[in-house]
């Protein structure tokens, strides 16, 4: 009856559908064209200075294995971005994660095991607060149900006296994300002491990458993790 009354429609053509966002909405955002980078997941244009590397990845050191987003940077994907994250548009999580459901299946690597453990990237309790929720954590939510895997917050977002990742440089960018990010007590992890070996970092955007590698450096401290792969929504910058 509700849906016969007030029917859903897509958040980008206003059209009647199944989903918040149409089959045929999603399917014409722009994913990331190839080639691609094999470790940072960027586009490239042969500037490789390695087999498997980018020109930017060569200067950095690699905590996490691979990292991946499925859609390239429009004024369309930012409006959802933004509709999802400060309009709290929680209904955007399902057919956003089909998008990372999709490129996990273009992913040999991610598809050849079935023991991954998704790990959401956190906020601080700060923003937790204002936005009620976290969107990197709905996000891992919503995948896990598609792929029938376990999510776990293994991390947390400490506050460092600096609002946002948002509008520092590349620089202060890896500076404020190596203070912000650390690991759980282990207490809160009750009395388990193996960790999953395969983790997927979630996360909704993937700018220079300095979130990546803090979070994955805490997490390859954690006993038995023995790869992290990072899997985010937008790539921003290209």
């Amino acid at each position: 009856m509700l849906s016969w009354l007030f029917p859903s429609t897509c958040e980008l053509c206003g059209e009647t559908a199944d989903m918040t966002i149409c089959p045929d909405c999603l399917r014409n955002l722009p994913r990331i064209p190839a080639p691609i980078c094999l470790h940072c997941g960027a586009p490239t244009a042969g500037q490789q200075t390695a087999p498997d590397r980018c020109e930017e990845c060569a200067g950095h050191r690699r905590p996490f294995y691979m990292a991946r987003q499925a859609l390239r940077q429009t004024d369309e994907v930012m409006q959802l971005i933004y509709a999802f994250k400060y309009h709290k548009a929680i209904h955007l999580a399902q057919p956003l994660a089909e998008l990372l459901n999709e490129l996990w299946e273009k992913t040999p690597h991610l598809c050849g095991r079935t023991d991954w453990v998704l790990v959401p990237v956190p906020v601080t309790h700060s923003k937790l607060y204002i936005r009620g929720f976290n969107q990197a954590g709905e996000l891992a939510c919503a995948l896990g149900r598609c792929r029938k895997l376990r999510v776990e917050n293994l991390l947390i977002r400490r506050e460092t006296g600096v609002a946002s990742q948002t509008r520092l440089m590349a620089s202060a960018r890896r500076l404020n994300a190596m203070r912000a990010y650390r690991l759980k007590r282990p207490g809160l992890f009750g009395r388990r002491r193996n960790y999953p070996a395969h983790l997927v970092l979630v996360d909704d955007v993937f700018t220079t990458g300095a979130t990546a590698r803090a979070c994955a450096t805490q997490l390859k401290k954690l006993p038995g993790v023995k790869e992290v792969v990072v899997l985010s929504l937008v790539r921003i910058g290209t």
